[in-house]
């Protein structure tokens, strides 16, 4: 048994395989197969079980059945499955947020991927990064502090959608210091358009207008009308640092740049021709 474990819903999109790839590597893993095909991504788990469901409601039911094994573990990232990101990362990750006694601990986003919350889009300028907000995609927790969320968990919850909001208010949210994002170790959450079924797990479960109703509901629940993000404090990247990623990051913003004028390019041939261009062409 490692010392830290990571726990993923796992479906045909799994980049999970990526994750097992290092025996060096720190972390055990735990699959959770909520597909029909029997046995998926069994092959690179430390532990395995078949349950239909997302990625909160199918841990919870792990840990109705299995709490003794969560335990045993210092932390646990609750993983989407289709995350890329090195196993060398990722057991780096593991033991920043011990070092810096984080209860809930993410690796940036690169903008290869997507980008839903600004504050998560990874910096040049810093190593770690200390904030009221942690997205729920691939969160690292002490194991009590996951513990103690799950012992209140319930399936009347009609969404996992918002507990990213709700968290730090269950665990604290008057610690300055507790809730972090890492730039020097971070991740790329893949865009639906290169994914092989160009389709999210969790738009099987609900819809964005369910999950947008839902993240409403969670803020008004805990008494807030207008969710502001906030950075409290960071570590610098040493100047070197910074230097030696800037190839990396400058091909980040690169890509970003095409991708975002070569979607404008592609809705403006789909535009139809306004109403001058219909009259010249009658005229005509």
């Amino acid at each position: 048994m490692r010392e830290y474990l990571i726990y993923t819903s796992a479906g045909e999109d799994a980049n999970v395989k990526v994750w097992a790839s290092s025996k060096s590597r720190n972390y055990d893993i735990w699959v959770t197969n909520y597909t029909d095909q029997p046995d998926l991504n069994k092959e690179y788990a430390d532990y395995y079980n078949e349950h239909v469901g997302t990625k909160i409601t199918n841990l919870y039911d792990v840990f109705l059945n299995h709490p003794d094994i969560l335990r045993q573990y210092k932390a646990i990232m609750v993983a989407d499955d289709d995350i890329l990101i090195s196993p060398r990362w990722l057991s780096r990750l593991f033991k920043l947020s011990v070092e810096y006694d984080l209860w809930m601990l993410q690796p940036a986003f690169s903008r290869f991927g997507k980008i839903s919350h600004p504050l998560t889009a990874r910096r040049l300028s810093s190593d770690l990064r200390f904030v009221n907000f942690v997205e729920i995609t691939c969160p690292i927790f002490p194991t009590h502090k996951l513990v103690d969320f799950l012992s209140v968990y319930s399936l009347d919850m009609p969404s996992p959608t918002g507990l990213d909001y709700w968290l730090p208010y269950f665990f604290g949210i008057e610690k300055e210091n507790k809730y972090a994002i890492s730039d020097s170790w971070y991740c790329i959450n893949p865009r639906e358009q290169f994914k092989p079924h160009h389709k999210r797990a969790i738009d099987r479960a609900s819809s964005q207008d369910s999950r947008k109703t839902m993240i409403a509901t969670t803020l008004k629940e805990i008494g807030i009308r207008q969710f502001t993000y906030r950075e409290y404090a960071s570590v610098p990247r040493p100047f070197f640092k910074r230097v030696l990623a800037l190839p990396a990051f400058l091909a980040e913003l690169s890509f970003v740049w095409a991708w975002t004028n070569g979607a404008k390019l592609v809705r403006s041939f789909h535009k139809p021709h306004n109403r001058h261009s219909q009259d010249v062409t009658l005229f005509f």
